[in-house]
């Protein structure tokens, strides 16, 4: 008679360990994210520990999420834009290859940062505005569709004020004080109209240039097409007019960092202000710059004031087309002189000369915590 030998596997190392202890181990801070994915490579119980959601709030509540540069770019004549991250090492861009159920805006998006993603909301498809919002995940670098406005939008504006997204404008010719806002609710899932008064004549805003969110007042400070700046109050559905722009022109969108309002100009500037002044100063030591229109900042990481700006450049004799970027500390020497210093600055994207690509338009670039 036959005896059936039944094998026993011995646990050892992580596995050896209760999950919830062995979750800790691999969310500590000196775990970084190439070790998890060399984790995940060489096993599948790891893997399948580390991509859970409770392992990815674990790590964000102990904060040991690392900042990562986040770039959308759209490489023409590429029918659809493209996500990449910038290795903090060889300071490329590595492109993040997706396959969305269907194809992004192309431009005029707007965009929201969450947690450890960024929603993408609205824009131009076939330039048409479209309703479709989106959650990029950027922990596992994945798409997730969301139920679309009621309203097709593009050059909107979208902030997040207490786990509900409020989108402004962007709705052409048919904006009308009932439909030219509306609320995108975290825990239901669901969009309403807001019914928007005005406290002064103000002309509702069709198109929105720039937006940011006042933390201090939980209001959305914006400007419109026309160049006149506004606020928003979710309290209660009202739009008041807000000062004039000192210096016109220009503007790459706005960046909040360490209570100042900063963006990017013609000609190498990067100015910044104080919130609701809009009385703009350049950030001074930044000459080096002259040459080039910066097409975005963004704010480097919480931990630091430091910025990274981008801009397209072609090589010196050569018809190459070149993305480059700086990274750039801020330095205030007087209550109204702000100095910046070039810590680095180089190519972090190149077109291949010998492809069809003929340009790179940068939509939008954010530190993410992933």
């Amino acid at each position: 008679m036959k005896t059936k030998m039944k094998m026993k596997t011995k646990m050892c190392g992580l596995w050896s360990l209760p999950e919830e202890v062995a979750m800790k181990c691999l969310a500590l801070p000196q775990i970084s994210r190439a070790d998890l994915a060399a984790l995940a490579i060489a096993s599948k119980e790891h893997r399948s520990l580390i991509v859970s959601p409770d392992y990815r709030l674990l790590r964000f509540q102990m904060r040991c999420l690392e900042p990562n540069i986040y770039v959308w770019l759209h490489i023409l004549p590429e029918p659809t834009p493209q996500w990449f991250i910038l290795n903090p090492v060889h300071r490329r861009l590595k492109p993040i290859h997706l396959k969305p159920d269907k194809a992004p805006p192309e431009s005029s998006s707007a965009f929201v940062l969450r947690s450890f993603g960024v929603f993408v909301i609205g824009g131009l498809v076939n330039g048409k505005p479209t309703s479709d919002v989106s959650f990029f995940d950027c922990f596992d670098h994945t798409w997730h569709p969301l139920p679309p406005m009621k309203m097709p939008r593009a050059s909107a504006s979208a902030n997040m004020i207490n786990r509900k997204m409020y989108v402004l404008g962007g709705c052409g010719d048919v904006a009308d004080s009932s439909n030219w806002a509306e609320v995108f609710d975290l825990d239901t899932q669901t969009w309403e109209f807001l019914s928007v008064t005005s406290s002064t004549t103000m002309k509702i805003p069709l198109s929105i240039q720039q937006s940011v969110l006042m933390r201090q007042k939980n209001e959305v400070y914006a400007v419109g097409e026309d160049g006149q700046s506004f606020s928003f109050s979710p309290s209660d559905k009202s739009i008041s007019n807000g000062v004039a722009d000192s210096k016109p022109g220009y503007r790459t969108e706005w960046c909040w960092i360490g209570g100042f309002l900063f963006c990017g100009s013609t000609r190498g500037k990067i100015l910044w202000c104080s919130p609701y002044e809009l009385n703009w100063t350049e950030v001074k030591g930044l000459d080096e710059l002259s040459e080039y229109d910066i097409s975005q900042i963004c704010r480097k990481s919480e931990k630091t004031k430091n910025i990274v700006a981008f801009w397209n450049s072609s090589s010196l004799g050569s018809d190459t087309l070149e993305l480059w970027s700086a990274e750039i500390s801020l330095e205030l020497r007087h209550p109204h002189e702000l100095w910046g210093k070039i810590e680095w600055s180089g190519p972090v994207f190149k077109l291949d000369p010998l492809s069809h690509s003929y340009g790179i338009k940068l939509l939008y670039a954010a530190s993410i915590y992933a």
